[in-house]
């Protein structure tokens, strides 16, 4: 039988390049610069929505393939994920919340919380033992 395994570029390679794709949304959505088809600050929510998951494939496999779901990092980055989610679904919703109130503060958090979520994904991958 066949045992699940990853490789670099699902775990590594690709969350990294989707991260410079965050980094440019994040940074055209704070300047008030409109990209292709994200002209908005809830366009740039979506966006970041759809690429944020994207990232989280290799991190749901790598969690997955170790069967390390109660590990620190794991409930840590779930945690982290639910908390992005929250924030974008108040944000498109128009709900305030404590803290973020507007868009363009949801863009800020949802941009640090996916860049501490990648840290910690990567964190993950090298000390695969945690």
């Amino acid at each position: 039988m066949k045992g699940n395994t990853m490789n670099s570029f699902t775990s590594i390679w690709m969350p990294l390049l989707l991260g410079g794709v965050v980094a440019v949304i994040v940074f055209a959505g704070l300047s008030g610069k409109s990209l292709p088809l994200i002209n908005s600050p809830k366009a740039s929510l979506i966006a970041l929505l759809v690429v944020g998951m994207a990232m989280c494939t290799g991190g749901i496999g790598q969690v997955g393939a170790s069967g390390k779901w109660a590990s620190p990092l794991a409930i840590i980055g779930i945690l982290l994920g639910v908390l992005i989610l929250v924030i974008i679904i108040a944000a498109l919703a128009g709900f305030k919340l404590p803290v973020i109130t507007g868009d363009i503060q949801a863009i800020t958090a949802v941009g640090i919380l996916i860049a501490i979520k990648f840290v910690i994904g990567t964190v993950g991958y090298f000390f695969h033992w945690l």
